[in-house]
């Protein structure tokens, strides 16, 4: 293969990486879709050099020595932590916005998050570009920042300001990953840039219903965008990020996307909480939110085990963000009565769902699964709790922990669950037979109708339209 059909080969698995297939959306935003499958083995047709030796710098879920670090690490560890980063920057908008008291630590959490994204990335370019990226990163947060306290305060010069430093971060943002890697470009967080603008927007415009609805393309788009950068840093070292193939499969995408709605519930639930807490105008819009967000992993449970499944799931799924919902309620009104009630049945809440999917999926004990729910279930105690007593370091520290272990509890379900159907959740170690390159997995048992010729000759246009390979 030449170089130049190489690079298109590459550059077109990155833009398939950050179009995924919509299949209509839910209240509050759209349905988590696997991306990859049918682009499995994309990968294996490109032929680019390594370029480089093994990782440097801080350890972390990407910065370890060369071969411990799989093509799976990578894209786990990048939509973790930029879903994390779009939840924690647009709270601290809108608390900006609003002067609300817990601004500072939510900065302080901005911080902890872009440590770690810096980290990651000093791991596969070394430190130098370690340092370069968190100074473009932090310009574009204090940006952000400058914006929402300028719109709020409705001074126009302030915020013509951070627009300008916001184009700025864009243009020294793209040059930065082009020059790390010839398969990216800043499209893809030029685009994220956007959606946070306009979720503040309709804050300040009192939309609540847009407000979350935004907020939740938001935090699904960056998921997209960890894609991208998972998919183009293994095709551009293969010899450190082995397992590409995997990192595309049915398998690997289903435990992802279960940690996406499970993280995603549980940065609406400290939304709700905060709204809930303060009486404010978006206390309900935040509580649909969560709604929206449950009816996503219902559905994505009904695929895998049918309709009545699914009912029954989002009825008990249900219970314990009523339960949450009236436990604030009771926190914030001074009523002990219902906040116990509440607080019983959130403790009593564990076992009820640990059974249900025990019998699902009876790879999974029930103790392990309480453990996993009860984790869960305290945490959103926590929060609450650390919230209403103005602790707001703790309450933000507790939400981001508790939104790291919702990925383990996805893990741990999406490995049982492709253990108990291996034939349509397939971990793709070798590329399926094509003569094309290009191969749809009929056995994805949510492989909604995109139609692939279309697709490709989307994706084709988009590469011949660009000198620069697009992210989306």
């Amino acid at each position: 293969m030449s170089r130049a059909a190489a690079l298109l080969t590459a550059s077109t698995l990155v833009l398939a990486l950050s179009a995924p297939a919509q299949v209509g959306a839910s209240a509050g935003g759209r349905q988590v879709q696997p991306r990859l499958a049918f682009l499995c083995s994309i990968v294996g047709s490109v032929n680019v050099a390594p370029g480089g030796g093994s990782p440097r710098g801080a350890r972390s879920a990407v910065a370890a020595p060369a071969g411990s670090v799989s093509a799976s690490d990578l894209r786990f560890a990048f939509g973790r932590l930029l879903g994390e980063h779009a939840y924690l920057t647009m709270e601290a908008m809108r608390a900006a916005a609003a002067n609300r008291p817990d601004l500072s630590a939510l900065i302080g959490g901005i911080d902890a998050n872009t440590d770690e994204l810096t980290a990651a990335m000093a791991g596969v370019y070394g430190p130098p570009a370690g340092v370069e990226f968190k100074r473009l990163w932090q310009q574009h947060i204090d940006a952000l920042i400058a914006f929402a306290k300028a719109k709020a305060a409705g001074d126009p010069s302030a915020v013509d300001a951070a627009n300008a430093a916001m184009a700025d971060f864009r243009s020294a943002f793209s040059k930065f990953l082009a020059g790390a890697n010839p398969h990216l470009s800043g499209d893809a967080e030029a685009h994220a840039l956007q959606l946070h603008l306009d979720q503040l927007t309709s804050f300040v415009g009192m939309d609540y219903d847009q407000v979350f609805a935004t907020e939740r393309a938001a935090y699904a788009h960056m998921f997209e965008f960890g894609d991208s950068l998972a998919a183009a840093i293994a095709v551009q070292f293969p010899d450190r990020y082995a397992g590409a193939k995997v990192a595309l499969s049915p398998r690997t995408t289903l435990r992802l996307d279960l940690g996406q709605l499970l993280g995603e519930h549980l940065v609406l639930a400290a939304e709700a909480m905060q709204a809930g807490l303060d009486a404010r105008p978006d206390t309900e819009a935040a509580a649909a939110s969560i709604g929206a967000n449950a009816v996503d992993l219902a559905a994505l449970i009904g695929r895998v085990y049918g309709p009545d499944a699914q009912s029954q799931f989002n009825e008990l799924w249900g219970r314990h963000i009523d339960a949450y919902l009236r436990y604030i309620d009771g926190v914030r009104s001074g009523d002990a009565a219902r906040r116990i009630a509440a607080l019983d049945e959130l403790k009593g809440y564990a076992t009820t769902l640990a059974e249900f999917l025990h019998n699902a999926a009876p790879a999974l004990s029930v103790q392990d699964l309480e453990t996993l729910i009860s984790h869960h279930v305290t945490a959103l105690i926590n929060q609450v709790d650390a919230a209403a007593a103005g602790d707001y370091e703790r309450s933000v520290a507790v939400t981001r922990e508790a939104y790291a272990h919702m990925f383990k509890v996805g893990d741990a379900l999406g490995t049982a669950i492709a253990d108990q159907f291996p034939d349509r959740f397939k971990d793709l170690k070798t590329a399926p037979a094509t003569s094309t390159g290009y191969v749809v997995a009929a056995t994805v048992p949510f492989r909604f109708a995109v139609p692939l010729i279309a697709l490709w000759l989307a994706t084709l246009v988009m590469v011949l339209r660009s000198p620069r390979r697009r992210l989306g």
